[in-house]
């Protein structure tokens, strides 16, 4: 008789033990961070020749994604902060919540879209890679978040709006004098 009590009590300290270790093995799912202060974060790569670069005669950011980004903020009545990242920290900077968005000439390709949401892919960058002195097979660029960010499609719906109401074109004819705006065709 103490045998079965023991080895019940056993069996049920045990179980009590487990399915307290569980409550501590919750999957962390990684929520997006939300904009702080009204203030869209943006993290950009500031050496990009008229894509996104520091103007000499007036120390801040210009460009043809400098100026989607300030649209995109301007649509989503959000202020807009450029935060200036080398080429390798921009999309692991994301991971680390600097900024809640990438919009850097990063293109499309199984690696970023694996470990990063992103928008549809906006602009080409085909013909305009020596210009901007870059050379990639992935010239269809797109904005990147952190992965399962609900604010990729609000930026993706601001994108499709500024490529309907002819905004990036122009934006892009300004720096390029082409339109490297995908068609929506």
């Amino acid at each position: 008789m103490k045998k079965k009590i023991w080895k019940v009590l056993c069996i049920l300290c045990s179980m009590v033990i487990f399915i307290l270790s569980l409550g501590g093995c919750q999957i962390e799912k990684k929520k997006a961070r939300l904009i702080e202060n009204g203030t869209l974060k943006v993290g950009m790569n500031l050496q990009i020749d008229k894509m996104c670069y520091v103007s000499p005669e007036s120390s801040m950011p210009e460009g043809f994604e400098v100026e989607v980004a300030k649209k995109i903020a301007e649509k989503l009545e959000l202020k807009l902060e450029i935060i200036d990242t080398s080429e390798e920290n921009l999309l692991k900077s994301l991971d680390a919540e600097l900024y809640d968005c990438v919009i850097s000439s990063v293109g499309i390709e199984n690696w970023n879209e694996s470990h990063y949401s992103h928008t549809d892919a906006y602009a080409d960058i085909t013909e305009i890679q020596d210009v901007i002195g870059i050379g990639t097979k992935n010239t269809k660029i797109a904005v990147f978040t952190k992965k399962n960010n609900p604010m990729v499609d609000k930026i993706n719906k601001t994108l499709l709006e500024l490529r309907k109401d002819g905004s990036l074109g122009e934006i892009s004819k300004k720096y390029f004098e082409k339109d490297i705006v995908i068609s929506m065709d």
